[in-house]
C-alpha cells in the first residue's frame, strides 16, 4: 500500500514537472503581442511625486513589428489627446522593447492576459481588448470601481485622492448609459464613507471601444473621464480628464451583482 503510494506520488511529480518544463518550452515572439489593447500608464517626477496619468488604446501588427494607437493624458494637471505609432520587437523569453516614434525604447513584459511597461519613472499594465460589443447597452451591469492619483492646485480639493465604489451601468429607454452607485473617497485628508458618497452619472461607449463616462459624488463636482473598455468587455481602463488632476484608475465587472 505504501509502495502504491509513493508510485502515485512520483507519478504526480513527474507530470508536474513535465507540464512545468513544456510550460518553460513556450516561446514568444512578436505575434505574442498582437491586436488591441487597453494600456494604463502613470508618471511620477524625480522626487517620486504623481505627475502624469493616462489610458491608451494600441493596436500591435505582428507582421510588421509597429503599433499604432491614441493616448489620453493628464500631464502635471493638463489633459492632452495623441496620437502615437512605433515599433516593437518581442523575444522567446517573453520580453520586449517598444520605441515610440521620435521617443526613448521601453521595456515591456508580455503576460497571458496582456502585457508590463516600464520606462524611466513611468509604468503600466494593459490588457488585451478581446472581442467585445462596445455599446451602452453591451457594458451594462455593476462594476468594482477604483482609481489613485493626486489633486493639484486649482482642483476642488489639493492632495493625493483615493477612490472606490460600486457603480452600476445602465440604458434608459433612449438608449443613453446612466450611471448610479456609491463611492468611499479619501481627498485631499478628508475620508468619505459610502453612506456620504451616492452618485449619479452618465456614460457613452463608441463602437471602437473607447468611451467617456462623468460621475458626480452627492454635493461635490462631477468627474470626467476617458475609457478604454478591454477583456470582451468586462473591464474598463480610466483617466480622469479634469483640469489639475492626474488620476487614473479601472472599473471591473462584478459578477456577484448582476443578478440583481
Amino acid at each position: 500500500m505504501i509502495s502504491r503510494m509513493f508510485r502515485i506520488a512520483r507519478m504526480i511529480v513527474l507530470a508536474s514537472f513535465a507540464l512545468s518544463s513544456a510550460a518553460w518550452a513556450a516561446t514568444c515572439s512578436n505575434a505574442s503581442l498582437s491586436g488591441t489593447y487597453g494600456f494604463l500608464h502613470d508618471s511620477t517626477d524625480s522626487n517620486g511625486t504623481p505627475f502624469a496619468a493616462a489610458v491608451s488604446q494600441i493596436t500591435f501588427d505582428a507582421r510588421t513589428g509597429t503599433f499604432t494607437g491614441e493616448t489620453t493624458a493628464s500631464h502635471d494637471g493638463v489633459i492632452a489627446i495623441d496620437s502615437l505609432a512605433g515599433t516593437y520587437a518581442i523575444a522567446p523569453n517573453c520580453t520586449g522593447t517598444g520605441t515610440p516614434a521620435g521617443g526613448q525604447p521601453f521595456s515591456i513584459v508580455v503576460t497571458s492576459t496582456g502585457f508590463l511597461a516600464l520606462h524611466l519613472f513611468s509604468e503600466g499594465f494593459a490588457v488585451k481588448q478581446g472581442s467585445p460589443t462596445c455599446t451602452n447597452a453591451a457594458v451594462e451591469g455593476s462594476f468594482g470601481f477604483q482609481a489613485t492619483g493626486v489633486l493639484l492646485p486649482g482642483a476642488p480639493a489639493t492632495g493625493a485622492v483615493a477612490f472606490v465604489g460600486e457603480l452600476k451601468l445602465t440604458g434608459n429607454p433612449s438608449g443613453e448609459g446612466v450611471i448610479s452607485g456609491r463611492l468611499s473617497a479619501s481627498e485631499g485628508g478628508t475620508f468619505l464613507t459610502f453612506a456620504e458618497e451616492p452618485v449619479t452619472g452618465s456614460y457613452t461607449v463608441a463602437r471602437d471601444c473607447r468611451g467617456r463616462a462623468t460621475i458626480t459624488p452627492k454635493g461635490r463636482s462631477e468627474m470626467h473621464f476617458r475609457l478604454v473598455i478591454v477583456d470582451g468587455g468586462h473591464e474598463m481602463l480610466a483617466v480622469e480628464t479634469d483640469a489639475n488632476t492626474v488620476v487614473s484608475g479601472s472599473l471591473e465587472k462584478n459578477d456577484l451583482l448582476q443578478s440583481f
